[in-house]
């Protein structure tokens, strides 16, 4: 197992355009966090704690939903952006000076994505496939089953399943390696190496998914410090407000590693995705295995082949 975290460090240095924006974006996020806090505790001080907490959990159902929003029509293609200039740095060694790295990527990703509704289409698609694939083929209580271990395997694949994030980045950017502008087979294909390679992918995939909590708990920590501090300072009459402070320090944790460890994270696992695919091609007999398990795969490929069809002319009246 090679995490490569130091080559990608090395080139999330070179895109701290993006971390920048990634910045941005999640620290609003965190401003929205904190002001809805503040409301809650207001709310809380006037009507009591059962008030809060009815809208806290309202407002976490909606605050999902208006994430999700966010992600589909804003982070997708700073994400994908970002994915491409990482791709072309990695293919490359480095990225032309002079150059807007904003500017080039955003026309790399509509050059082959054309509309971010296209962009979000391929990655839930992806998703879908790769979340089949860990329910069928990869499966840990198939591949170890051990009846006496079914508590840890079921531990285990939960930690797969959320490693996933970091594989679907890597098979769109194995659209932007093969410059392949039917971004449905593209995907298709990135879908097969990962299956013929999945071994060394899911580990390292699993290796950072595990540093990703021990980084979520430390930066955590960090910001429970000086909060706990300020808890410490404020009567005991406003419990609320102290819970308020403890919910925004552990929000903040994770948008830390939403920020910083999870764009390294997806540097690394997208240099071992293209290392791997260096010397493969998509093999028949995966595809085969794929179709069987996957009805997000038969719709990728149906996709696929649509767009390869010329479009048909005009009849003349």
């Amino acid at each position: 197992m090679s995490l490569q975290l130091g080559e990608a460090m090395k080139i999330v240095a070179q895109t701290k355009v993006y971390l920048l924006y990634r910045t941005m974006v999640y620290s609003a996020i965190a401003a929205v966090v904190a002001l809805f806090l503040a409301i809650l505790v207001l709310i809380g001080s006037l009507f009591g704690s059962g008030a809060a907490v009815v809208l806290f959990f309202i407002a976490l159902f909606a605050g999902g939903f208006g994430f999700r929003l966010l992600r589909e029509y804003v982070l997708y293609l700073l994400l994908a952006g970002h994915i491409a200039l990482i791709t072309e740095i990695a293919q490359k060694g480095s990225f032309p000076s002079g150059v807007s790295q904003t500017a080039w990527a955003k026309e790399r990703v509509m050059k082959y994505y054309k509309e971010v509704s296209v962009l979000a289409l391929v990655d839930q698609l992806v998703k879908g496939v790769l979340v089949s694939l860990n329910r069928t083929l990869f499966n840990v209580m198939n591949i170890l089953p051990i009846p006496s271990l079914e508590g840890l395997a079921s531990i285990v694949q939960r930690i797969v399943n959320f490693s996933l994030t970091y594989i679907d980045e890597s098979v769109i950017a194995y659209t932007f390696r093969t410059a392949n502008e039917n971004v449905f087979d593209a995907a298709k294909s990135g879908l097969i190496i990962y299956c013929q390679s999945w071994k060394a992918l899911l580990k390292n995939a699993v290796a950072l998914t595990l540093l990703s909590y021990v980084f979520v708990v430390l930066m955590t920590i960090l910001f429970m410090i000086p909060f706990g501090i300020l808890a410490l300072l404020l009567p005991s009459s406003l419990g609320f407000l102290k819970f308020a402070l403890f919910i925004l320090a552990i929000f903040l944790g994770i948008s830390a590693k939403w920020i910083l460890f999870d764009t390294v994270a997806c540097t690394s696992t997208l240099l071992t995705f293209l290392k791997e695919a260096e010397s493969m091609k998509p093999d028949p007999a995966w595809e085969s295995k794929i179709e069987a398990v996957s009805d997000k795969f038969r719709t990728l490929k149906a996709k696929a082949g649509e767009a390869m069809r010329p479009e048909q002319p005009l009849s003349a009246e």
